[in-house]
């Protein structure tokens, strides 16, 4: 993991339904490893997304914004391991994400988080606020030949002060690789083979729309009715 932490980085992400996920897995499994910390594979994240009263980091967004920027608490639940981060989608399609060790709740934002916040991110912190918590399930794999991670997060939960959403029966696979990387992988093949395309959705904006913090989603209604294709339920948004 240390070797493909990869905080530049070029993310390709996929949705696909759990069927297909678990069949892509089992497509690629000679060719990565699986990260395993104390006989689990699973793992729990909690997210906190910040964003003004206006929702100008989503709008940025959802209206096709380049160098835009997420603002977020994460917590690896059932560790000690709480981050803040600043990540940085940038107008050449890279990932930059910078973070440092957070030590109280989630939700609030402290001094010297603020002061990260003026030095990486064009929001002051004081503008900020808790916009939404995702809840979901991950497992990572890692390459043994290149410098590149996979990560699977299933049975996604949004959820705001009011309501939640569930994304139970989809999975968001996400190919984070090197920046420098051209070659195609096996991963690439195998969702190739699954007829699985890459999507440039967001968590963050997925779940906004769908918990009605905003109504400026025209450009995501594709991506919405999407997921309702998917979906053996048919009934997400």
């Amino acid at each position: 993991m240390d070797s493909v932490a990869l905080m530049n980085r070029v993310d390709t992400k996929y949705l696909v339904p759990l069927e297909d996920a678990l069949s892509i897995i089992a497509a690629i499994c000679e060719n990565y490893r699986v990260l395993e910390i104390e006989s689990r594979r699973l793992f729990e994240y909690r997210t906190v997304y910040f964003d003004t009263a206006d929702r100008f980091l989503l709008n940025e967004h959802l209206r096709g914004k380049l160098n835009r920027e997420k603002i977020r608490s994460r917590e690896y639940v059932g560790t000690n391991a709480r981050f803040f981060e600043v990540k940085l989608k940038t107008n050449k399609g890279r990932t930059v994400k910078r973070r440092i060790t957070k030590t109280d709740g989630l939700a609030t934002i402290q001094p010297n988080e603020a002061s990260f916040v003026a030095q990486h991110a064009k929001i002051p912190a004081e503008e900020l606020q808790p916009a939404m918590t995702i809840g979901f399930h991950r497992t990572t794999l890692v390459s043994t030949e290149n410098k590149e991670r996979i990560t699977f997060d299933f049975s996604l939960r949004f959820d705001n002060k009011e309501t939640h959403k569930d994304m139970r029966d989809l999975v968001i696979i996400e190919l984070k690789r090197d920046a420098k990387a051209v070659h195609r992988t096996p991963i690439m093949e195998a969702m190739k083979n699954a007829s699985a395309y890459p999507s440039s959705l967001s968590k963050y904006c997925i779940g906004m729309v769908l918990l009605n913090e905003t109504d400026r989603y025209n450009r995501y209604k594709p991506k919405l009715l999407n997921l309702n294709k998917l979906s053996i339920h048919g009934d997400i948004w």
